[in-house]
């Protein structure tokens, strides 16, 4: 069963769509209500994060000594867990995980990959009810529905995968995909400083019992100090996507000059690495950060001391891009906000 405990990832969530942050009892459809005090129940765990390889423990613990308040926590090797250890009401998991989707169309089937981190907790008396007089052969076979059926979504952000892991994860064998998911840097958005304020911003949400749904737009009053603040652009907003060809470009200035164009204020290109460090060392700034997953993007304005989101815009199509009118919609944002006029 251990081998099914590494991989279940990857089939829980076939068929869901999700935000790039959000705390809700499902991640699907409306955000709806927590449920049996679910959000109370989550802050009497112990919280096991299992989380990639490519940072080291140290990394982690300094992240969430720094952020992580609402329940105490273990990190757990992803070759050192076993998911039964943790189906008690005393636990709830922090995994990195995702699934592909395969779409049948006439011209053939199109496959998009979706990657995230997880925080959930199991409904241990749930599973002991349902696995209880099982074969062994019956149970594996019914052990994926049974996990799903017993899994308490509490929240999740998106982590935006490269081109190479994308078609890995669509061309390759499952221990492939899984090796490369914790063991290789195949996310845009996973350097330690951009985790600490995906962290952050969950962990107080949590702690305030708020929802937060990403399929919306809206900005916080805050957003007016934009227009006398440098907005951050992280490099790899200007990689270029090509659908057809499943590849990343190289990071351009000149794509970002392009997507800035009809923003009103003053923005500096930053490469990755430097803005992480900006994060780490505890200064407050504002930047951009972007995920994309497949055809939808998601834009947010983030403050980078607290965690907070100022700003929030949700877009699908056929697109793969962002393009000037979603800058633009920031810089309209920021005038809004300095009127002091809602979403």
């Amino acid at each position: 069963m251990k081998l099914k405990t590494l991989l279940l990832f990857f089939v829980l969530a076939h068929l869901q769509l999700f935000s790039q942050i959000s705390v809700a009892p499902n991640h699907q459809g409306r955000a709806g209500k927590f449920k049996n005090n679910e959000l109370e129940k989550f802050k009497k765990t112990k919280t096991i994060f299992v989380l990639s390889n490519i940072h080291e423990k140290k990394v982690y613990e300094d992240i969430l000594n720094s952020v992580w308040t609402v329940t105490p926590y273990e990190i757990v090797d992803i070759e050192n867990f076993n998911r039964a250890n943790y189906f008690g009401s005393q636990y709830s998991i922090a995994e990195l995980g995702g699934f592909t989707r395969t779409i049948q169309m006439k011209t053939g089937s199109y496959t998009s990959l979706f990657t995230y981190i997880d925080f959930f907790m199991y409904n241990g008396k749930e599973i002991s009810e349902e696995v209880q007089g099982l074969s062994e052969k019956k149970l594996e076979r019914k052990y994926e529905d049974i996990l799903s059926e017993a899994k308490i979504e509490i929240a999740r952000f998106y982590v935006y995968p490269k081109d190479d892991f994308i078609k890995t994860s669509i061309s390759k064998k499952m221990d492939e995909i899984v090796n490369s998911l914790f063991s290789e840097d195949v996310f845009f958005n996973y350097s330690p400083g951009l985790l600490k304020n995906y962290f952050q911003k969950i962990n107080n949400l949590i702690e305030s019992g708020e929802k937060f749904w990403m399929y919306e737009f809206d900005y916080l009053p805050e957003l007016k100090k934009l227009a006398h603040n440098t907005l951050y652009v992280p490099s790899y907003v200007g990689i270029k996507y090509n659908p057809w060809k499943a590849s990343d470009g190289d990071s351009e200035l000149e794509n970002i000059e392009k997507m800035f164009k009809k923003y009103e204020y003053d923005y500096t290109v930053i490469p990755d690495e430097e803005l992480n460090q900006k994060i780490m060392n505890n200064e407050n700034f504002y930047y951009l950060r972007y995920v994309r997953m497949t055809a939808e993007r998601f834009l947010q304005v983030v403050e980078a001391k607290t965690g907070e989101i100022i700003f929030r815009l949700y877009e699908t199509g056929l697109s793969y891009k962002i393009k000037p009118k979603h800058i633009k919609e920031i810089s309209s944002s920021i005038d809004r906000a300095l009127k002091g006029k809602k979403p």
